[in-house]
């Protein structure tokens, strides 16, 4: 679209001016889930921005009177101005934003949990190209049960797509489908919301071919779990938002998942930002067995998920 012939009046119209761009969106999205006052490089790696553009974005916002600056210099924090009239119904349509992909995420592993879908794994993929209103969705299986599995899975997202007003789109993939798909490819698979099964990385590892160890699969998840310790000192909102996420897990898993995520939400809600470090580093079976469920991953950025699963391949 080309840019308006004429202006409106900032005070009729403000949010043209606070929405004015993809960059302003980003930053008070992750201002409006802060729990508490954030650097501004610490603002930018959320957003998956330059830091040079999220200053100038924060000084822009803060001139609006949304942000508003907590100390001076290397000190320097920013947060959503509580005061400003739209605050609430900014942090509210995030929420929102945020409750519809949720939704979608929750009634899909409702109906796996409750059906026996002959696919190995099920997850949302992330393709460089979205669509609005479209939801991408890949099925791992046999080849003798894939097209199998793709048909029911599109079947039971139909009823979901209707509900939601949302199209999905389902890839049917086998093991060496993963390993033969290049890099472009290979990208809609770095960031990816798992609904059913293991994640597609235990099959597919970059140029390895399909790895199923139960060595491999306990020395990722230790590598994983000491990159994420790595990050609590730094961002210790993690604590919180993990905490959030498996309230909402919680739910909906059942059997051997619902009583390790039950154990991950007695850790954090009972132990210390540093016990819970020294939880994730231990060398222990109680923790190599919790840190197969590792409930971390599912609330980092995914700059930051593509980060640490990059850097915890054995």
């Amino acid at each position: 679209m080309r840019p308006p012939a004429t202006s409106q009046n900032p005070l009729r119209t403000p949010l043209n001016q606070i929405f004015g761009s993809e960059g302003n969106v980003r930053i008070l999205r992750v201002l409006a889930f802060a729990t508490e006052p954030m650097g501004r490089t610490r603002v930018a790696r959320r957003a998956e921005l330059n830091p040079s553009g999220v200053r100038r974005a924060l000084d822009q916002l803060a001139e609006l009177g949304l942000v508003e600056a907590i100390g001076s210099g290397r000190n320097l924090s920013v947060r959503l101005r509580e005061r400003h009239p739209l605050a609430g119904e900014i942090r509210y349509l995030f929420g929102s934003e945020k409750g519809l992909f949720d939704r979608i995420v929750r009634a899909a592993r409702e109906a796996f949990a409750q059906r026996d879908f002959p696919a190995t794994a099920v997850w949302i993929e992330n393709p460089e190209s979205q669509v609005p209103g479209t939801v991408h969705i890949g099925v791992l299986g046999s080849p003798d049960v894939v097209d199998e599995a793709a048909t029911d899975v599109r079947t039971h997202f139909e009823e979901v797509g209707r509900e939601l007003a949302t199209h999905f789109v389902i890839h049917p993939y086998t093991d060496a489908d993963l390993v033969a798909l290049g890099d472009g490819e290979g990208e809609r698979l770095r960031d990816l919301t798992l609904l059913h099964g293991w994640l597609p990385q235990e099959w597919h590892v970059s140029s390895g071919g399909p790895v199923r160890s139960h060595h491999y699969l306990e020395e990722r998840a230790r590598m994983l779990s000491t990159r994420i310790a790595e990050l609590l000192p730094n961002d210790p909102s993690i604590v919180d938002r993990t905490a959030t996420w498996l309230d909402g897990r919680l739910q909906v898993a059942d059997g051997r998942e619902r009583e390790d995520l039950k154990e991950w939400r007695r850790i954090l809600g009972e132990l210390s930002i540093q016990q819970i470090q020294a939880f994730l580093r231990e060398k222990s079976e109680r923790a190599d067995r919790l840190r197969q469920s590792l409930p971390f991953v599912e609330v980092l950025t995914p700059a930051e998920r593509r980060e640490i699963l990059q850097s915890a391949a054995p």
